[in-house]
């Protein structure tokens, strides 16, 4: 690439968000990955190419994505007709269109409240790297007037997000943020990080631990599956090695939920020096906060029982779901 390479990083930028499959991504973390591969190709396909390669594990389209203009058309109606229970069915039937929040669905009905009997109920909350988990705000038990902050990297998603946060009476909190270029500054009791932490870690160069010490919270609620993508192989084992070795010597003391899905880990910043002395900036971060402690405790409860729909047809655990909340 030439010395004055930005004029054609801005190309490179302008020409995948015109494409339809990344249209909606923020043209920030699009601009930053071209700038990290430009370093390393020569050629402007070279980096175009590299660029979407990234973007396809980042953004994860396999995952799942609900036809927004259907779904906000959808949860106006459903608010419209004044029936909580018609916004849960709504909400389920959106959530269902995404791997993660899909399969989250079963256990929705305690989901939250066992974490929030760990965490007490929280004022505000950190969503990061949301996708669609904010429409599980009716499952929280929470009332309208907490601070629900969240993260996301897909525009349009964020401002679907935004359009029903504002229908259920919450303030239109969601933004367009990439947080590995962006650490969140605004302060909040909870912090949900929602089986996204591998990817993450595996997408921006293991810089997991420095966004965990980073977010400004009471509590992080970290989660990961208990299986595997494809079904089969049991991963909690290897999850509770892979966050206990993350957060090795921050001595932050952690409970352990398990669900037949997820595994959650709920861990306390309340001491740690991260908590009182973050100053904002990446640079330095881990001399400041990592040391010899030892590693922190873990306080394990199983949440195992039969699942909400369990040998039903999907549809009719999402329907399930929706039913058993009140």
């Amino acid at each position: 690439m030439p010395i004055d390479v930005e004029p054609e990083i801005e190309a490179i930028v302008a020409s995948i968000k015109a494409s339809k499959k990344y249209r909606d991504t923020y043209e920030g973390t699009i601009r930053e990955l071209a700038r990290a591969a430009a370093s390393r190709h020569k050629t402007r396909k070279k980096i175009e190419q590299a660029v979407r390669e990234r973007l396809h594990h980042i953004m994860a389209p396999y995952v799942g994505d609900p036809d927004y203009d259907a779904g906000e058309a959808a949860l106006k109606a459903a608010f419209q007709s004044g029936s909580p229970l018609a916004v849960r069915e709504t909400c389920v039937h959106v959530l269902s269109a995404h791997v993660s929040t899909r399969e989250r669905l079963p256990i929705l009905d305690r989901f939250y409240g066992e974490i929030f009997r760990v965490t007490g109920k929280p004022g505000a909350i950190l969503d990061v790297a949301c996708a669609l988990n904010p429409l599980t705000f009716p499952w929280m038990g929470l009332p309208a007037t907490v601070q629900y902050h969240a993260y996301d990297i897909h525009e349009r998603r964020v401002h679907f997000i935004n359009t029903y946060f504002s229908l259920q009476g919450l303030s239109p909190l969601a933004k367009v943020q990439d947080v590995a270029l962006h650490f969140p500054q605004e302060t909040a009791d909870v912090a949900l990080f929602l089986k996204e932490l591998p990817r993450f870690e595996q997408n921006y160069g293991r810089l997991g631990l420095a966004l965990l010490e980073a977010l400004r919270v009471r509590y992080l609620v970290v989660s990961f599956p208990t299986v595997s993508f494809h079904g089969g192989r049991s991963l909690a084992d290897h999850y509770r090695r892979f966050f206990a070795g993350l957060i090795a010597g921050t001595g932050w003391p952690v409970v352990e939920l398990e669900f037949e899905s997820e595994l959650v880990f709920c861990a306390d910043k309340a001491d740690s020096p991260q908590r009182r002395l973050f100053d904002g900036k990446r640079t330095g971060l881990k001399e400041t906060v990592l040391g010899s402690a030892p590693a922190p405790p873990v306080r394990r409860e199983a949440h195992r029982p039969e699942r909400a729909g369990a040998g039903k047809c999907p549809s009719a655990a999402r329907s399930t779901a929706a039913r058993q909340v009140g």
